[in-house]
């Protein structure tokens, strides 16, 4: 009897592969592990009562993924003929379950052991401690001490296998920029919770995500800042640590580099490794990797071909997806860089400019002067200027400094404009309107379809227009960000219209924005599949 695990696993790492091969050894039976895409499979053969046993005890020895999507288990008939897949891999693992145990079983020789590793997890070789310029044993007494000292408000430097880091108590979050939770139970008590960022926190990879802070604790502590970048123990040494704080209650640690410190936990080790902390953003049917240095090499190759950021990214996208023979119409979008949109097929031997570089104006005056070369546009500003003559006053005299041809700067402009206390993309997320006003997102008319050029202009009639209709700052904000979202799945129809579409790529960190990300995934009416990055930043 044959049974085949089929594991919707978004990487080409193999990470888990291994935990799968260490699994599989554990019983009475043959297996082989291959790998396709964005599928790994485990094939195990053996009795059925044995298999039964290995699938009621697998989950066990898996750790949880940032990339794991999904399982299916089938019957087949015989295993495959094909070998299995080498097991091979640069990339350096937090601890893994079976290390964990031992180290938390008092009755094992590695019981708090920070530097316990195997073949599939990392860690320090032949380590050893160094605190107070003292070699020091990997035991209880010691991280006890560390634990005592951070209670007493002392900063520890600590030597991690990501690299060397500040600890200190949380005092002040608003002058904190990133936490360590040393208690999962009680991170409810800082953040809005969500499971499936819970989970991340907590997977192999220990990634950095960004959480909002709950209004219960901005009240009491008169926090100011939002949001705030939280991981977990990503090696024993912390994870060890994290258990001692418990005693005093101390469920959040600040994480500093460079700073002043009062004890330096060091190591000395025969060999250095170095595990990289990705930061990441996470949706209800997908992550997104935002920071990250753990991605297959090939792709800054693949990245460095084009100079353009927006190819270079619609680039990285194609190859990670397998996507060269298909036709895919993409939509770079970013906050930092000049966006872009483009066409790649191999129908038409490669890749188009959909869209050209965005025109941006050099002042407010500008804006205005060109608004006004027509009797509509003259009444427009007219109005604006009788009714906000304060607002007009500080736009006409407010520089635009802002370099980027991209959606991202016409919000900034509008911003000045329009004399809005908050950045358009800040307000488009705190409005609790379901939809907002159309701002008008036009093309010039052209009998061409590629190399179009868009009616900036437009934008700002129809926003001001909403202004002295009375709109609110915050509906108007979310009129640029759905009607963006909108002109997106308009252009996706008209070029499917005319050339074949068979998928859309969506790329450049607009699209970590929850709500702006929904809204384009909504404007896409069609049946197109969307593709993001995997492993590789969705803008580096």
């Amino acid at each position: 009897m044959v049974l085949k695990f089929e594991f919707t696993y978004k990487s080409k790492d193999k990470t888990l592969a291994k935990f799968l091969d260490f699994a599989s050894k554990q019983f009475d039976c043959s297996y082989k592990i291959l790998q396709e895409g964005d599928f790994l499979y485990l094939y195990v053969e053996s009795s059925q009562e044995i298999l039964t046993s290995f699938s009621d005890n697998l989950s066990l020895y898996l750790p949880m993924s940032i990339y794991f999507y999904g399982l299916k288990v089938e019957v087949i008939d015989s295993l495959p003929l094909a070998n299995s897949i080498t097991l091979a891999q640069d990339k350096h693992i937090s601890f893994c379950p079976e290390c964990l145990k031992k180290v938390e079983d008092e009755k094992n020789k590695d019981y708090y052991n920070a530097f316990k590793s195997c073949d599939i997890c990392s860690g320090f070789e032949e380590a050893e401690f160094i605190f107070e310029d003292e070699v020091i044993e990997s035991n209880k007494p010691l991280f006890e001490k560390i634990a005592l000292l951070i209670s007493e408000n002392k900063k520890i430097k600590i030597k991690t296998l990501s690299g060397i880091f500040v600890f200190s108590k949380l005092e002040n979050i608003d002058k904190s920029s990133k936490l360590l939770v040393t208690n999962l139970e009680n991170i409810s008590s800082l953040i809005v919770e969500n499971k499936t960022e819970i989970i991340a926190l907590a997977s192999i990879e220990k990634p950095f995500i960004d959480f909002k802070i709950n209004e219960i604790y901005k009240q009491k502590n008169s926090v100011k800042k939002d949001k705030i970048s939280i991981r977990f123990a990503n090696d024993l040494t912390l994870l060890l640590l994290s258990k001692e704080l418990e005693k005093y209650n101390i469920d959040f640690l600040n994480i500093e580099e460079n700073t002043e410190f009062d004890y330096f936990l060091d190591v000395k080790s025969k060999k250095d490794i170095y595990i990289d902390i990705p930061k990441i953003k996470c949706f209800e049917n997908k992550k997104l990797v935002l920071e990250s240095n753990s991605y297959p090499k090939k792709l800054d190759a693949v990245f460095e071909k084009f100079q353009e950021k927006n190819k270079a990214q619609f680039m990285s996208v194609l190859w990670e997806n397998r996507l060269f023979s298909e036709s895919i119409l993409n939509f770079y979008i970013s906050s930092k860089n000049s966006d872009g949109v483009s066409y790649y097929s191999e129908k038409i031997d490669g890749l188009v400019d959909i869209l050209e570089p965005l025109y941006i104006p050099k002042s407010i005056k500008e804006i205005f002067e060109e608004i006004q070369k027509d009797t509509k546009g003259k009444k427009l500003i007219s109005n604006y200027k009788e009714k906000f003559p304060e607002d007009y006053k500080i736009a006409i005299n407010t520089a635009i400094s802002f370099q980027n041809s991209s959606f991202y700067t016409y919000f900034q402009i509008a911003k000045i404009v329009l004399n809005f206390q908050n950045n358009i993309v800040e307000n488009a997320m705190d409005c609790l309107l379901e939809k907002g006003p159309r701002i008008d997102y036009k093309l010039f008319d052209s009998k061409k379809l590629f190399h179009k050029n868009l009616d900036y202009l437009a934008l700002f009639k129809s926003a001001l227009s909403f202004k002295l209709a009375g709109v609110d700052e915050q509906t108007i904000s979310l009129g640029f960000m759905e009607s963006l979202a909108n002109f997106i799945g308009n252009e996706i129809d008209n070029v499917n219209s005319a050339y074949e579409v068979t998928g859309v790529s969506l790329c450049g960190d607009m699209f970590e924005n929850e709500r702006f990300n929904l809204l384009v995934e909504k404007s896409i009416t069609k049946n197109f599949k969307i593709y993001y990055n995997k492993e590789f930043v969705i803008q580096k």
